[in-house]
């Protein structure tokens, strides 16, 4: 049987830990309460905050600690304890939060495939599902966003954000139940003009990068490993800034068109469709040239 040597904290060192959980327990009362109020989440705070309360007086008045662990760690067991409380509030914080954005997710296997709360990237699926379930919206005509949480200054407690939420109910649903479509032909071709195509000044993506520039006179046709570089800039730039309405990425070019986050990220797709894009770049490229031949 192995024998240790224990420390024990003394009195000072357990008031002051007890002064230090009173402040972490007021804190984390205090931004669950505004994360609740501010998003509608209807959490039974009492009783998540009285296990916080057990949770963190069993971690101080826990009666000894080995001291093979402190040699290992170095630190002084007040050090050590008030890192266990911090641990315990921030771990309470997570799981509360991530708990509420499975329950979130998962609601959307209630809806019909073709319920528009699903159109769009991951992200922007993720964001109503979150105003259907915690606000009702069955529609998403003249609604305000997700409104933000004000922070709390713990920072251990930053899971009670807003963003925090949006973040953990996209990965939940990506996870879980999002089928990317793959593309196809049609996807090719409508791609392919966004990146080459011209448009007015009143078009939806009129302000995206493109790649109309490698068709410009003198510019010599680049690799395709340097093509598939700048697409896939294009296609970042896409995600970030292209336009949108109701919560949801705009179709390309217009209604009728298609919806470019709901398709395989484009790092991600298989060689055959960077040959399909690469092609019609060529084609294009080659056109060009076609007046300065003759």
């Amino acid at each position: 049987m192995s024998v240790y040597n224990y420390y024990y904290a003394s009195k000072d060192e357990i008031e002051a830990l007890e002064q230090d959980r009173l402040e972490l327990l007021n804190d984390f009362k205090e931004q669950l309460a505004v994360f609740c109020e501010h998003l509608y989440v209807n959490l039974d705070q009492q009783s998540i905050f009285q296990s916080l309360n057990s949770q963190t007086n069993s971690a101080i008045f826990f009666p000894h600690y080995q001291s093979n662990r402190c040699e290992i760690l170095k630190t002084p067991l007040s050090v050590y304890l008030r890192s266990k409380l911090v641990e315990i509030v921030k771990s309470t914080a997570t799981k509360t939060v991530q708990n509420l954005a499975i329950q979130i997710a998962d609601s959307s296997q209630k809806l019909l495939c073709e319920d528009f709360s699903l159109r769009g990237s991951t992200a922007s699926i993720a964001e109503k599902l979150v105003l259907r379930y915690l606000f009702s919206h069955l529609s998403f005509d003249d609604i305000e966003a997700v409104p933000k949480v004000p922070l709390s200054r713990n920072n251990q407690l930053l899971a009670f954000s807003e963003f925090y939420l949006l973040d953990h109910v996209e990965k939940r649903y990506t996870e879980n139940y999002h089928k990317y479509k793959i593309w196809d032909g049609r996807a090719v071709s409508l791609f392919s003009s966004l990146l080459f195509d011209p448009k007015n000044e009143y078009h939806p993506f009129f302000h995206l990068p493109d790649l109309r520039f490698l068709l410009e006179n003198n510019l010599e046709l680049i690799t395709i490993e340097l093509f598939k570089d700048e697409s896939i800039a294009c296609w970042t730039a896409l995600l970030t800034d292209g336009p949108k309405y109701l919560y949801t990425e705009l179709a390309y070019p217009d209604d009728n068109g298609l919806i470019f986050e709901e398709y395989v990220p484009l790092n991600m797709v298989c060689e055959e469709v960077w040959e399909s894009l690469y092609e019609r770049y060529r084609n294009k490229w080659t056109s060009t040239l076609k007046p300065q031949i003759n």
